[in-house]
């Protein structure tokens, strides 16, 4: 009898399995997405009667922190908060005195952007700090004769160990030092690549960075009589722009990466607007052409480099105002950050912007400070403006207009200058 029932229960049972639908596979969610933290890696210099002023600027008021490293650990740290008028400053002074390192700067929001200004008795140095890494940077205009000193900063914020190889051409050909090879740089550390010494008395030196583990973010550290410069090694693109102050006669620096030669041209706008075709030439294989910046005494100009293959731009003066540096800008935009501009000492700080579009551009310029000023100018197609500091200084800039153009900042001192390119917000 209990067999019989044992019998027609298993039986029962198989039934509602047969009969009970298969459970339904869980709903599948979307992904979440997380944006990556803000941060940017910064090149700083504090001892030696130089001083480091890292200048942040973000669209909202909001907290941050930076701190600098070396060794593989921190050498000190510093909360900030970007306050009502989206600015900060910070001193290195107050964090740490390290001689020649790198910092980390957490960012209170992706809209943000940070910049390193390096002021000596008679020398500065101002460029925007680095937000990514590059499989492959390119960093041209550097020089190795006599009394000039070029170095290449490896700044590695991560943690793990990096191995980098660089290749230097000369204008003897492609260098072939061993220091230039499997380069290690510690996790959280710098490594400084001293080319007077590796290479002495070169005029002109290209430097592709290609890292092989890891992740780096490479800057050029130039010296020339008192004065020095700053300029970020960047990944190569086919169009650039280069705004060119008033009086800043200097050189365009064309770097190509590529095993063969490279042709490109050079468009430029100027007090008429917009010359296309203007120059043309062509770039050797892994090498620079260096062509004369246009005369700018009448006014400022800009030049735009279309090349046929990836290359890198930078703008260079060497002369009696000092030294000058930076990077060309590959992106047009509709609102530019351009932190710790108007820090620098002295009165002789400008913004230079270019209407790279068909139609003329209104645009409302900020001098951000605690009680911050705008002013609203017209920049008429394919023309260039200059706009003087605020009287009062200020501890950024920012340009937000109606149609695509692109600023930089230049200071200049009566021994001294530097150049920033800006930092775009391009819209989604």
């Amino acid at each position: 009898m209990i067999k019989a029932l044992l019998a027609l229960i298993i039986a029962g049972l198989a039934a509602v399995v047969i009969m009970t639908p298969a459970p339904l596979p869980p709903a599948l969610r979307a992904p979440v997405a997380v944006d990556p933290p803000a941060v940017s890696v910064c090149p700083v210099d504090e001892g030696s009667g130089l001083n480091t002023t890292v200048g942040i600027v973000a669209t909202v008021d909001a907290e941050g922190r930076f701190t600098a490293f070396a060794g593989g650990s921190p050498a000190g740290e510093a909360s900030f908060e970007t306050g009502v008028s989206g600015a900060a400053a910070i001193p290195l002074v107050d964090v740490a005195p390290i001689g020649v390192a790198a910092g980390l700067v957490e960012l209170p929001v992706s809209e943000a952007a940070s910049a390193s200004l390096v002021v000596g008795a008679e020398s500065l140095a101002h460029e925007s700090c680095l937000t990514s890494p590059a499989p492959q940077t390119l960093l041209g205009g550097g020089s190795s004769v006599s009394g000039e000193e070029f170095e290449v900063q490896l700044m590695n914020p991560y943690s793990g160990e990096a191995l980098v190889d660089l290749t230097v051409v000369s204008e003897s050909g492609i260098e072939s030092a061993s220091q230039l090879q499997a380069i290690a740089v510690p996790s959280r550390s710098s490594a400084v690549i001293d080319l007077d010494e590796v290479l002495p008395g070169r005029q002109s030196l290209a430097v592709t960075v290609d890292s092989l583990q890891g992740s780096v973010m490479a800057v050029g550290r130039l010296a020339s009589g008192t004065d020095s410069a700053l300029w970020n090694a960047v990944p190569p693109a086919q169009d650039w722009f280069v705004p060119i102050p008033t009086g800043s006669l200097g050189d365009i620096v064309i770097m190509s990466g590529a095993a063969t030669e490279v042709e490109f041209q050079i468009d430029l706008y100027g007090a008429n607007g917009l010359t296309e075709a203007f120059q043309a030439g062509s770039i050797p294989p892994r090498g620079t052409t260096v062509v004369d910046a246009p005369e700018s005494e009448a006014g400022p100009s800009a030049v735009r480099v279309v090349s046929a293959q990836p290359v890198a731009v930078f703008l260079r003066t060497i002369g009696d105002t000092g030294v000058g540096f930076t990077t060309g800008s590959s992106t047009p935009a509709t609102r530019w950050l351009l932190p710790a501009a108007g820090l620098g000492p002295g009165v002789g700080g400008r913004l230079v912007i270019v209407n790279t579009g068909l139609d003329e551009v209104t645009a409302t310029i900020t001098a951000v400070r605690e009680a911050s000023v705008a002013q609203q100018i017209t920049v008429p197609a394919g023309t260039v403006i200059e706009v003087p500091a605020v009287e009062g200084g200020a501890d950024a800039y920012t340009v937000s207009g109606d149609g695509l153009v692109v600023a930089s900042w230049a200071t200049l001192t009566g021994t001294a200058s530097a150049f920033s390119a800006g930092v775009p917000l391009v819209d989604e």
